[in-house]
C-alpha cells in the first residue's frame, strides 16, 4: 500500500500517473501498430473468401462439363412419353412407335380369409395368443461371432444346447448362407457338424466380418416357427430370407421383417378382406425359368396360415414396346438410352418423338453469373488497393476508449480501418495476371469461339472500370446456340493449349496461396508463426512485453522518488516543530 501526500499535501497518484502516461506513450504505438495489423489478417482473410468462392465457382460453372453443358430432354407426348436428359456430349433422338404392354410387378395375395374367428385380425397381436398355428418346441438363440480372416471354423460354446433337428440360420455381414450337414461347404454354404458343435465354412471369414448364428434348443415351453421366402436377383440369382418366429412376433413383425430384407417384396395385411397381398418391389421379370417370381416355402407361416399359396403369383411382366423400328423389352417402364431417361406411361401405337439437347438457357446462365461473380471480386479488390491509408485515426488505445462514447468509438474505427489493403502490389498484379488469362486467345479445334468476344464478352469502355466485362446476350446466345461444344472446350479443353478457365483457376489458386502466406487462415496456416502479418504481431507482442517490465521499474522508481521526497519534507517538518516547540514551548519565549 502506498500513502503518499501527507507530508507534501501533493497528490502524488495522480503525478505517478501522469508521468507514466508519457512515458507510455511509445508503446501505445506498439499497441495500436499490432491492432492494424490484425485489422490486415481480418481484411486479407475476408477478401481471400471471396476469392477462394470464386475459384469455386469457376471450377462449378465452366469447368465441370456436367454443370456447363447441361442437356434438357423433350417428348412429343409427355402423357405417353416423358424424358429426362442427363450430361453428355452429342444430341440424341428415338421414336417409341409403339407399347404392347407395360412392365408390372408380380403380386399374389392370400387364397382365402387367415382368420376363422369373427371380426378383423388384429395384426399386432401376439402370435402365440393366436390359434391354429403350427408350433414347434425350443426356444430360438441369437449368437454373434466375428471373423478373424485366418480361420474358416466356429465353435459353439460348451453350454450351447442346439438341435440339429430345427433349422438355423447364418449371415455373415447380412449376407445369409445355406447351413449343409455334410460334405464339403461351397460358396454361400456352412457346414453344422453338430457333435461337434462347429460351423465350418468354405474359406476363412474376413476379419472382422460380423457372423450371426440363429439356433434352437431343446427347450420343451418354449415354441417357434420357421418361415422362408425367395425371389430372384438382376442376373436370375434366387435372393432368399428366412426367420424363426416366436410367440411374442406379431403378424406385423413377420411381414415388416421380410418387407425389410434384400428379396424385394412388399407384404401387408387387409383388415377388410382378411388378407394378406404380397408385390414385389421391382416390376418385370426375374426369374431365368420364367416360373414363380415369388416363392414360399410349404407347409410354413406363409403357407399354412397366411394361405399364400404357391403358383399363385401374377402380373409380373416387361414393358414390350418398339423404338426406332427394334420391338424390345424392359423390366422397368423407366429405362436409360444414351443420356436419356425414359419413361413409358401408357400402351399406344403411335409414334412419340423424345430427344435432347444443350440447354442453351443453363450455358447462357453460367456464363453470365461466372462474368458477374468476376466483376464483382475486381470491384472489391480494386477498391480495397485504391483506398488511403487515414493517418489521422490511428487505432484507439484502452484508454482513449474509456473517454469516447460507442457512437464516437464507431465513427473513429470506420476512418481508421480505412486503406488496411493499400496499394498492394502483390493483389494488383494478380488482378492483372487474371484479366491477362481471360484476354487470352485459344485454339479450339473445329469450332471458330477463340476469345472472348466471339461469345459477346468485351471489356467496359470506361477505363475506370479497371477491365470489367460487358455482355452482349443476344450476340452470347446465338454462339451457344450455335457451338456449345466448342464454347464447353473455350473455357475448358486441357491440354497443349488450356481453356481460358482453367489458366484462370490456376492464377486464383496462387493468389489464395499468396494471401495465405500473408495473412493465413487457409492451406495449412493457422499459427501466427506461419504467415507474415503473424510474425509481425508477435513480434509487437515481444516488444510491448518488454515494454511493460520498463514501464514497471520506471514507476517504482518514480515512487520511490516521490517516498524520499515525502519522506524528507515529513523531517524537516518534524525538525520545524522541534525548533518551534523549544523556542516557544513550555513558557520560554523569545526576548
Amino acid at each position: 500500500m502506498r500513502i503518499t501526500g501527507m507530508a507534501s499535501g501533493m497528490d502524488i497518484d495522480q503525478m505517478v500517473d501522469d508521468l507514466m502516461r508519457a512515458e507510455r506513450m511509445p508503446q501505445d504505438r506498439y499497441v495500436q501498430e499490432q491492432t492494424f495489423a490484425n485489422w490486415q489478417v481480418d481484411a486479407y482473410r475476408e477478401l481471400n473468401t471471396k476469392v477462394s468462392a470464386f475459384e469455386e465457382s469457376v471450377f462449378d460453372r465452366l469447368l465441370t462439363p456436367s454443370s456447363f453443358l447441361q442437356r434438357t430432354g423433350t417428348s412429343s407426348n409427355d402423357s405417353l412419353v416423358s424424358v429426362t436428359s442427363s450430361s453428355g456430349t452429342g444430341n440424341s433422338e428415338y421414336t417409341v412407335s409403339e407399347v404392347n404392354q407395360l412392365a408390372m410387378a408380380a403380386t399374389t395375395q392370400s387364397t382365402e380369409a387367415i382368420s376363422e374367428e369373427e371380426g378383423a385380425f388384429d395384426p399386432s397381436r401376439p402370435l402365440g395368443e393366436v390359434e391354429g398355428l403350427n408350433w414347434e418346441n425350443g426356444t430360438v438363440h441369437t449368437e454373434l461371432l466375428r471373423g478373424e480372416g485366418e480361420t474358416d471354423t466356429f465353435e459353439f460354446a460348451e453350454e450351447t444346447g442346439l438341435n440339429d433337428e430345427h433349422p438355423m440360420i447364418v449371415n455373415v455381414d447380412g449376407v445369409s448362407h445355406t447351413v449343409i450337414r455334410s460334405g464339403q461347404p461351397g460358396d454361400g454354404e456352412v457346414l453344422l457338424n453338430a457333435d461337434d458343435q462347429t460351423l465350418t465354412f468354405a474359406e476363412p471369414v474376413a476379419n472382422s466380418a460380423r457372423v450371426e448364428v440363429q439356433y434352437v434348443d431343446n427347450d420343451s415351453e418354449r415354441q417357434f416357427m420357421f418361415a422362408g421366402a425367395q425371389t430372384y436377383g438382376e442376373d436370375g440369382e434366387v435372393l432368399r430370407h428366412e426367420g424363426f418366429i416366436t410367440e411374442e412376433d406379431s403378424l406385423q413383425n413377420v411381414l415388416n421383417e421380410f418387407n425389410n430384407s434384400d428379396i424385394g417384396i412388399n407384404a401387408f395385411y387387409d383388415s377388410h378382406s382378411d388378407q394378406v397381398s404380397v408385390s414385389r418391389t421391382e416390376t418385370g421379370i426375374f426369374n431365368p425359368n420364367g416360373g414363380e417370381e415369388m416363392e414360399f416355402d410349404d407347409d410354413s407361416f406363409f403357407t399354412e396360415f397366411l394361405n399364400l399359396g404357391n403358383n399363385t403369383d401374377q402380373g409380373a411382366q416387361n414393358a414390350s414396346f418398339t423404338i426406332n423400328g427394334l420391338e424390345t423389352e424392359r423390366r422397368s417402364n423407366t429405362f436409360a438410352m444414351d443420356n436419356l431417361t425414359i419413361t413409358l406411361h401408357d400402351e399406344f401405337d403411335e409414334s412419340v418423338t423424345v430427344s435432347s439437347s444443350v440447354d442453351t438457357d443453363a450455358i447462357v446462365e453460367n456464363i453470365t453469373e461466372f462474368v458477374d461473380e468476376y466483376n464483382a471480386l475486381l470491384t472489391e479488390v480494386h477498391e480495397k488497393l485504391g483506398e488511403s491509408r487515414n493517418r489521422d485515426y490511428p487505432p484507439l488505445t484502452d484508454e482513449q476508449r474509456r473517454d469516447m462514447t460507442e457512437h464516437e468509438i464507431e465513427l473513429w474505427e470506420e476512418q481508421a480501418q480505412s486503406g488496411l489493403l493499400s496499394h498492394d502490389r502483390q493483389l494488383g498484379n494478380f488482378m492483372s495476371r487474371m484479366r491477362e488469362n481471360l484476354y487470352e486467345t485459344v485454339n479450339v479445334e473445329g469450332s471458330d469461339i477463340g476469345h472472348l468476344s466471339d461469345l459477346g464478352i468485351t471489356t467496359s469502355n470506361d477505363y475506370l472500370e479497371r477491365g470489367r466485362l460487358d455482355i452482349d446476350e443476344g450476340v452470347l446466345r446465338s454462339a451457344v446456340e450455335e457451338d456449345p461444344e466448342g464454347a464447353s472446350n473455350f473455357f475448358s479443353q486441357s491440354g497443349a493449349e488450356n481453356g481460358i478457365a482453367g489458366n484462370l483457376r490456376e492464377t486464383i489458386n496462387e493468389m489464395e496461396e499468396a494471401i495465405s502466406r500473408e495473412a493465413g487462415g487457409s492451406n495449412g496456416r493457422y499459427q501466427n508463426h506461419q504467415f507474415s502479418l503473424g510474425r509481425e504481431i508477435n513480434q509487437l507482442d515481444d516488444r510491448i512485453e518488454n515494454f511493460d517490465r520498463r514501464l514497471e521499474q520506471i514507476e517504482n522508481r518514480y515512487w520511490r522518488q516521490f517516498t524520499a521526497m515525502e519522506q524528507a519534507i515529513s523531517e524537516a517538518n518534524n525538525q520545524s516543530q522541534m525548533l518551534m516547540n523549544f523556542m516557544f514551548g513550555d513558557g520560554n519565549q523569545m526576548m
